[in-house]
């Protein structure tokens, strides 16, 4: 029998659980031994009198709840037992080598779930649950051998509160878990959690205080197998009155990843001071302040940043206020470093409730290890709303002009950090510059603290001067997901230009049916002095969206034409469609499709993508439910070949305290640019009786 590293940690939760059933199922008198007393004597009159009064004060009562004596409470138990038989076949083909796997399961697993308290309810109250389980396994490997295997899996949660009422107090907690998890587009995937930590609370009105440590173990099994090992220490701290509130935060973490033998690990340390002071009583001006320093560790590079801001909000008029703001900003990253300042304001003002305008301007000053740069720029947005009986009408048009002029910089290698993208599916997106180095790109989530990898979480492809990035369907970000880029480019040679942008947008609703859209968006560069850059930006952008809504059916069609110097030009078209039918309370159905393609313009290549997602419920009888749902996608063209399905089916039944549950579930997942493929079958029933 294999037991795992965990079951050291399981064991002292074990005597606890132990140690409170037997108070629980056991009187006090089943525990006090008949005295027998051959002389009387006042030393053994006086000895017995004290182990009475001991025994008393522990002496226990049945109550409707649990089991109480005067030190301790014990709610309870719930019980439940569960057995459980696993089909498991799949295979995987990487690098044109496929394995297959055959495994049968049958795992025993009981769960109690206790709570209560100690001495006193003020002193420690604690919640308990442990589910061991028993498995028994046969896996057929091919190539490989039969093997036989029983595992036990000692799954538990334990919280504990002390000192709840006081000024002080601690929590503790401590848990390991393993779920298996289905999700439309990621398929199956079974994770096992181990974690622990401990907060600490000082509950001073004038300066309320926590802090903590927490350990957090994930493995993760699915198309890619990867580990997660996250330690943190935190602080924080609050000072309010009633003119001003600060808080203070501070977090150091410690970041381990493997996943398909890469491995990562990042060091944080993190700290941020923030101010809101209101200058009038009426709140009608505020300022709000915050310093924020940063030292990361990485196995790629090492930063240094500290941030300094002010920003002042001053309402005049209930529909005309300003803002102004003052950031700076030093960064330094190996044999890179950075100071930046930078200084704005601005006026908004709402007109009739109906034309809002904003107007501003700043100043950016950036001084480079390798050269500095100056920037001023200008800007004046107007945005109107009109709301009438048939329609809302929307209208918004805005000009930025921005003059940079830059000197000391020659044609070299520069570094951009925290470069923020989101990932969104089937989206096209950029990065900032082009002659970027392939090598050097990092993508990490968004604190920082999380490394993705390239071609299992993410892809870049060169395309002319420029690098699109996007997420892969079976990786570890989800669709729609902020991450930042790091990288190394080949900047431009000192110039000074200037870059002029229009925006003019109309939307526009009718009878809440119908839903039209237009932008157009339109950048010149012109270059005042210097070397003309490689590429000059001549950016026109058109995108139009219709959206047809009735309830039961929701189709919408987005066109965007991109026709860019600045990056890769595009044209991109999408049909969706979603249907929801729920004729009675007792069935529902959804189905959504969709189809697209992107047409780039300076190259050769054409992007095909199309799929849907379908879900059916329908509740049979009162004891009897089915669910199916399904998925679809499929993503063609010369940089990206993906083709992702699966499907699951679950028959659910319920009479009074059993419940049984038979459900299927298949996984096809196929990349083909890097010759990786996972198919996966898994067929599961369950027996679970839940008491009380």
């Amino acid at each position: 029998m294999k037991i795992s590293d965990s079951c050291l940690n399981f064991f002292p939760l074990g005597l606890l659980a132990l140690a409170s059933l037997t108070l629980f199922f056991v009187g006090t008198e089943e525990l006090q031994a008949e005295e027998k007393q051959s002389v009387p004597d006042d030393d053994v009159a006086r000895e017995t009198s004290a182990v009475a009064a001991l025994l008393g004060k522990w002496k226990t009562s049945q109550t409707k709840d649990g089991q109480q004596s005067q030190y301790y409470f014990i709610k309870r138990p719930t019980m439940g037992g569960k057995l459980i038989y696993e089909f498991q076949n799949e295979s995987q083909t990487s690098n044109g080598i496929t394995d297959t796997d055959t495994s049968h399961k049958f795992k025993e697993q009981i769960e109690i779930k206790t709570a209560g308290w100690v001495y006193h309810p003020a002193l420690m109250q604690y919640t308990l649950m442990i589910a061991p389980e028993l498995t028994q396994t046969k896996e057929e490997m091919s190539p490989g051998d039969t093997t036989r295997t029983s595992a036990f899996t000692p799954d538990y949660s334990m919280t504990a509160t002390f000192l709840e009422p006081k000024p002080y107090t601690l929590n503790i907690f401590a848990n390991r878990l393993q779920e298996p998890v289905w999700a439309a587009f990621s398929g199956n995937t079974e994770t096992i959690t181990d974690s622990y930590g401990a907060t600490g609370q000082l509950k001073y009105k004038v300066l309320p205080t926590t802090f903590g440590y927490s350990h957090n173990k994930t493995d993760q099994t699915g198309f890619y197998i990867s580990q997660d090992i996250h330690d943190e220490f935190n602080l924080s701290s609050r000072h309010q009155t009633e003119t001003s509130n600060t808080w203070l935060t501070s977090t150091y973490s410690d970041d381990q990843r493997n996943s398909d033998d890469f491995e990562t690990q990042i060091k944080t340390l993190s700290s941020s001071l923030f101010n809101n002071y209101k200058i009038t009583e009426d709140n009608n001006i505020n300022l709000n302040s915050s310093m924020t320093y940063r030292n990361q560790d990485s196995t790629w590079y090492d930063t240094q940043n500290i941030n300094f801001r002010e920003h002042l909000n001053w309402r005049h008029r209930p529909n005309l206020q300003s803002n102004y703001s003052v950031t700076h900003n030093r960064q330094e990253s190996g044999d890179f470093n950075s100071d930046m300042t930078d200084i704005e304001a601005s006026l908004t003002h709402l007109l009739y409730e109906n034309l809002t305008t904003n107007v501003g301007s700043r100043a950016n000053q950036n001084n480079y290890s390798t050269g500095n740069e100056n920037a001023y720029d200008g800007f004046l947005n107007f945005s109107y709303k009109r709301p009438l009986s048939w329609t809302t009408l929307g209208l918004y048009t805005g000009w930025d002009y921005l003059y940079t002029d830059r000197s000391g910089f020659t044609s070299s290698d520069a570094l951009v950090t925290n470069e923020t993208h989101s990932l969104g599916f089937n989206e096209e997106i950029y990065l900032n510059h082009y002659n970027v180095n392939l090598d050097s790109i990092v993508v990490t989530n968004s604190a920082g603290t999380i490394v993705y990898i390239v071609n299992i979480d993410y892809t870049v492809e060169k395309i002319n001067d420029y690098v699109r990035i996007s997420r892969l369907p079976f990786g570890a970000i989800s669709d729609g997901q902020i991450v930042s880029v790091n990288y190394r480019y080949l900047r431009d040679a000192e110039y000074d230009d200037a870059l002029l942008t229009e925006n003019y947008g109309i939307n526009f609703d009718l009878w809440h049916d119908w839903l039209f859209s237009y932008n157009f968006l339109r950048v010149t560069q012109d270059i005042l002095s210097g070397q003309a850059p490689q590429n000059l930006v001549d950016d026109t952008v058109h995108n139009a969206n219709i959206r047809y809504d009735i309830g039961w059916s929701n189709t919408s069609l987005s066109y965007e034409d991109n026709n860019r110097q600045s990056t890769s030009s595009y044209t991109r078209r999408e049909i969706r469609e979603t249907l929801y039918y729920r004729p009675q309370g007792q069935f529902y159905f959804s189905l959504t499709g969709y189809f697209g393609q992107t047409d780039y313009k300076d190259h050769d290549e054409t992007r095909d993508f199309y799929g849907g997602v379908s879900s059916f419920d329908w509740l049979l009888s009162r004891w009897c439910k089915l669910r199916v749902e399904g998925y679809y996608d499929n993503s063609q063209g010369d940089f990206e070949a993906t083709e992702n399905n699966g499907i699951k089916a679950g028959l659910e039944f319920r009479y009074r305290i059993w419940t049984a549950r038979l459900s299927y579930e298949f996984t096809d997942q196929n990349y083909s640019l890097t010759d990786n493929q996972r198919t996966e079958q898994l067929a599961r029933f369950e027996i679970i009786r839940f008491m009380w």
